[in-house]
């Protein structure tokens, strides 16, 4: 039950710099006369190997747009966690908006979405996996978060874009982030460590320490894998108490619950911190996995992660009694927002290796108890009351759960020869998904406006669940025609059937017990379509199409007081789906010093499911029309000398609603020309320098990401749109993020200098308030929350980092 995160985008044309960078790429490839497979230089740009295709291949074989991170680049960038991963990940967008109109304070939410596919209703438009299982929630309501693993002993990180669901199902409408850990070696110890510690300007510190070893227990036979890590990450937002500036009574057609509301003139005065650099969080790993060889052609390895975040408090501050040019940041809350999310996976793959043919078989468990409690201090009285500053202990809170209990199954087999023309993967998958989620709003504000017995009857909510059931058959393959020429086809169908149920009671819903319920089921066909013409090792250009899905779902009754003005209450919404259009090239040149990957793509994106927020401070789920989007990306690698490397990566995204949708034909939701959230432009460069012929390797390394600002709007700063919109909220800001780091490396250890946000940026990404109260929204005269929230990146932090691989 919260406010929104808004952002917006202007339009650009990507076509001359991706037109120019394929001309570069193709001119210096037809200069590349190497064979196929020819052996690359000494200072050739290592190959990463990914399985984004379900098969062991090189990156550069691959016909998709993929971003790959092995460890030891998360550890050279400085990447601890998912808001560094996807914030240099070219066509990704990540933000932290637990204000947000589907967010409920909580610090964990999160809005993640790949190449513009964005949406904060139903289920995810990406699909987060670790290893081969998928951790994604479906967005029930206010309290369902996204879990993220820490990126700690990863084997490597793959990013893919587009579409995903021939071969990863319908949670990757818009992709897919894999987090891949190391398998354990049945022939050579190996072992990883990282210490780090950092000093937040103005604010607490950072300490991290891990470490994992793995190795045979039994030569060729039995292998294991350990790892445990622990960090803890500062905070630098302050929680203060403070005195409002004064105040009056303004009329107010709309307000509760009297018809008036109390305008304040100013701003508040800050008397004193009740809790410093309150926003910290710790996050604990733990993982234990197993190879055992019963025979040569055979593997079982069991697996086990255990992962626990703790959430101290929001590092959400309000913008009007901060100052965070000089690392002032405050909010007024009167109390904690801390988060507790432990979860954990288990797992048994199998790897049979038959005459000709490879099957692997993976069946996992997924068992999440996250928790949360939101300060509704300022949230209530601002709805209910109509005054945005609570009087001195009035609290409001609300007790949020998500349980998720979630079993998967995939069997698959592949073709072994790799030599063969015909590459072919075949599989079936099952999964029974289980989640649920509770709130209890205790406000006294609440129930003496809306009538209830006591502020623990506010609102009540034992269980807002779905299960989610879905069997798939899938099958992809590809034929060489030629040495050069290749087609991919590929096809999932599902059977997803999906049941919902609520119950709810308290003041909030007119003093009622509502149990309400619905089911559907959906059998999508989700193809895939590849064209590839590989001349030689070092080129590759395609085309592909594919296709992505997403199941529909239930919504909760409206409090009365939402209703109003309604001609209708949406009690379900269907499902949506897109078609994903990309052409692309990968090019290694000068001797495999240099690689680029470019690529184009178009979607429509029909009957897409979003959030509907209400000036009530509630809201539902709907389908908001069709979205239309393009756009594209590059990526480029340069080992200029031995000791130089340089990388820039760059993207374009624009998605735009190509219709006009509204409630009933008179209630306006969305406008043709209305953007999806995104930054159009976002561009890192990198670029790293060794003394390889200093004995301890010496080295400089600089990341820089710049995003432009978005300018055209979301629906809901259309004033289109009214009343359900709020043209005072700014779009995503320009980003500035400088990164630097210096070290030594020597015997498999790196002990660096490092200063992240160097230039202290400190303009919020996400800016919301918890009430549009304009002229528009039917509030004429008396705007009067005025109390806008600010979320952003932590103040520039300085300090030291020792790794050591063996």
């Amino acid at each position: 039950m919260k406010s929104f995160r808004p952002q917006a985008g202007y339009r650009l044309t990507p076509g001359l710099v991706f037109t120019a960078a394929g001309l570069v790429a193709a001119g210096a490839g037809a200069a590349d006369t190497s064979a196929p497979g020819a052996s690359a230089g000494s200072d050739a740009i290592e190959e990463i190997v990914v399985t984004a295709q379900r098969r062991s291949e090189r990156l550069m074989d691959v016909p998709m747009s993929i971003t790959a991170f092995g460890q030891e680049k998360l550890d050279q960038e400085g990447l601890r966690s998912v808001d560094d991963l996807t914030r240099v990940s070219p066509g990704v967008t990540f933000l932290r908006n637990g204000t947000s109109v589907s967010g409920n304070y909580n610090d964990e939410d999160s809005d993640l979405s790949i190449r513009g596919v964005d949406s904060a209703a139903g289920a995810s438009t990406t699909g987060i996996y670790v290893d081969d299982t998928p951790i994604q929630t479906r967005h029930l309501n206010f309290g369902t978060v996204n879990p993220y693993p820490a990126l700690f002993d990863l084997d490597r990180v793959e990013v893919l874009k587009g579409p995903q669901g021939t071969l990863f199902g319908a949670g990757s409408e818009g992709g897919t982030i894999r987090f891949i850990t190391p398998d354990p070696s049945l022939t050579t110890y190996s072992g990883y460590a990282r210490a780090e510690f950092g000093q937040i300007d103005g604010g607490g510190r950072n300490y991290e320490a891990g470490v994992a070893v793995g190795g045979p227990i039994i030569d060729n036979v039995l292998g294991f894998r350990v790892s445990a890590s622990f960090r803890e990450d500062g905070g630098w937002v302050d929680r203060v108490s403070y005195t409002a500036p004064p105040s009056a009574q303004a009329a107010c057609g709309y307000c509760y619950p009297a018809g008036f509301a109390t305008v304040y003139s100013g701003v508040p005065v800050v008397n004193g911190v009740t809790a410093s650099n309150a926003n910290w969080h710790d996050t604990a790993t733990f993982r234990a996995a197993l190879k055992w060889a019963p025979t040569e052609n055979l593997t079982i390895s069991p697996s086990l992660y255990v992962q626990t975040l703790h959430i101290n408090d929001t590092g959400t501050y309000w913008i009007d009694i901060s100052n965070p040019a000089s690392n002032n940041y405050y909010n007024g809350n009167l109390q904690r927002d801390p988060s507790n999310d432990p979860w954990y996976i288990a797992a048994i793959k199998v790897n049979w290796s038959l005459p000709g043919v490879d099957l692997v078989s993976n069946t996992s468990y997924f068992s999440r108890e996250q928790h949360s409690i939101s300060d509704y201090s300022q949230w209530a009285p601002t709805i209910f009351l109509s005054n945005e500053y609570t009087a001195a202990g009035d609290t409001s809170s609300a007790y949020f759960t998500d349980h998720q209990n979630n079993f998967t199954e995939e069997v698959r087999a592949s073709s072994a020869d790799k030599d063969s023309r015909l590459q072919w993967t075949a599989g079936l998958y099952y999964a029974h998904v289980n989640e649920n989620s509770t709130e209890h709003i205790y406000s006294a504000d609440i129930s003496s406006t809306l009538g209830g017995a006591n502020a623990a009857s506010a609102y009540l909510q034992p269980a807002f669940g779905t299960i989610d059931k879905q069997a798939a058959v899938f099958g992809e393959a590809s034929f060489r025609f030629t040495d050069t020429f290749k087609a991919t086809a590929g096809l999932r169908y599902s059977k997803l059937d999906y049941t919902g149920s609520i119950n709810e009671s308290g003041a909030l819903v007119g003093n009622t017990n509502i149990l309400s319920s619905s089911s559907g089921s959906d059998s999508p066909l989700t193809p895939r379509l590849v064209l590839n013409y590989q001349p030689d090792a070092d080129s590759l250009y395609y085309a592909s199409a594919a296709k992505g899905f997403r199941p529909g779902g239930i919504d909760a009754t409206l409090p009365s007081i939402c209703t109003k003005g309604l001609p209708d209450q949406p009690t379900t919404f269907s499902s949506d789906s897109l078609w994903h259009y990309e052409l692309g090239s990968k090019n290694s040149l000068l001797d495999r010093r240099l690689q680029v990957s470019a690529s184009l793509y178009y979607l429509q994106w029909k009957n897409i499911q979003q959030f509907v927020y209400l000036t009530c401070g509630l809201g539902f789920d709907y389908n908001l029309g069709q979205v239309t989007g393009k756009g594209g990306d590059i990526e480029v690698e340069w080992r200029a000398t031995a000791d130089f490397t340089v990388g820039l990566n760059a993207s374009y995204t624009d998605s735009v609603y190509t219709t006009n949708v509204s409630l009933a034909g008179i209630y306006p939701l969305v406008t043709s020309g209305d953007h999806l959230p995104s930054s159009p432009w976002n561009i890192t460069t990198n670029a790293e320098y060794v003394w390889s012929g200093v004995q301890d390797k010496p080295y400089l390394r600089l990341d820089f990401q710049y995003a432009t600002a978005q300018r055209s709007l979301v629906p809901y700063q259309d004033t289109n749109n009214a009343p359900n919109d709020d043209p005072t909220q700014p779009g995503l800001p320009v980003i500035r993020f400088l990164n630097l780091r210096a070290g030594l490396r020597f015997d498999g250890v790196d002990l660096s200098l490092f200063a992240q946000n160097l230039l202290d940026y400190h303009t919020p990404t996400f800016v919301s308030r918890d009430l549009a109260t304009t002229a528009q929204n039917g509030y004429p005269g008396t705007n009067f929350d005025t109390n806008y929230f600010g979320r952003g990146y932590a103040p520039r932090t300085v300090g030291v980092t020792v790794t050591y691989k063996f």
